[in-house]
């Protein structure tokens, strides 16, 4: 895969700092890039726009963008569904992202945003939702529960069957002892050899051809244990979907 910084935020405010994760996640790496997408994180509706022309040359490429907040996924994910003509959408979180979406959708409805789109619903997976607004439970996509994720490779496998995977990976899809640093943490999340572990599986039994990691914001106190973490993730994507 191709590794592609993308510095963007659209957190409204809340979540500044995230900005900063792809240069320190990739600081003193070998890795080679592709390019860097650096938008204007001053303006809302010029970032979207930004990050959709620099992205719709890239979706044939196996991307995989380093963010930044998960508002950029809006963007990305809108490119990928007109590049792949059997697009399935699986989302590592633990918030939905389906909160009724404004005219430049933000990290929390960016994905009821990609749902308006026309995109259906029973396309997309999320996996490890557990702070889940009321106003979220209207839209039937796919689950997986924390609780089922030593048990959910049937389920799995069958939503992979004869897609074009986009993986979408949020850091607080971990649990907050281990992913403090990030806007949004919350508790009872997947350990990381529950997520690893998924995440291993998810590449192997399905087709990703493009994927994003976002939400780490090394502003925050103490951040080196989910950097670390957010590194291995990066590691092992890149490992396993050569």
């Amino acid at each position: 895969m191709l590794l592609i910084e993308i510095s963007g935020k659209n957190g409204l405010g809340k979540t500044h700092g995230v900005e900063l994760a792809p240069k320190e996640l990739l600081k003193g790496s070998s890795y080679s890039f592709y390019k860097k997408i650096n938008p204007n994180n001053g303006d809302i509706e010029e970032q979207e726009n930004q990050i959709l022309e620099q992205s719709k040359d890239l979706m044939t490429k196996k991307p995989f963008f380093i963010g930044g907040d998960h508002s950029i996924s809006y963007p990305l994910v809108k490119n990928f569904i007109k590049t792949h003509k059997n697009a399935g959408i699986v989302v590592l979180d633990a918030h939905p992202d389906l909160m009724p979406p404004m005219e430049n959708p933000t990290h929390e409805e960016w994905l009821a945003a990609v749902i308006e789109l026309g995109f259906n619903p029973k396309n997309i997976l999320l996996i490890g939702a557990r702070n889940i607004d009321p106003e979220e439970e209207k839209h039937s996509v796919n689950k997986i529960k924390i609780s089922e994720l030593n048990n959910c490779q049937e389920k799995l496998n069958t939503f992979l069957k004869d897609k074009q995977i986009y993986l979408s990976m949020d850091i607080d899809f971990f649990d907050s002892s281990i992913a403090s640093a990030t806007g949004y943490p919350e508790k009872d999340g997947a350990t990381e050899s529950q997520g690893l572990t998924l995440i291993k599986q998810i590449i192997q039994n399905g087709n990703v051809c493009a994927a994003d990691l976002v939400e780490v914001n090394p502003t925050k106190q103490n951040p080196e244990k989910t950097i670390a973490l957010a590194k291995k993730i990066i590691n092992l994507v890149l490992k396993e979907n050569k």
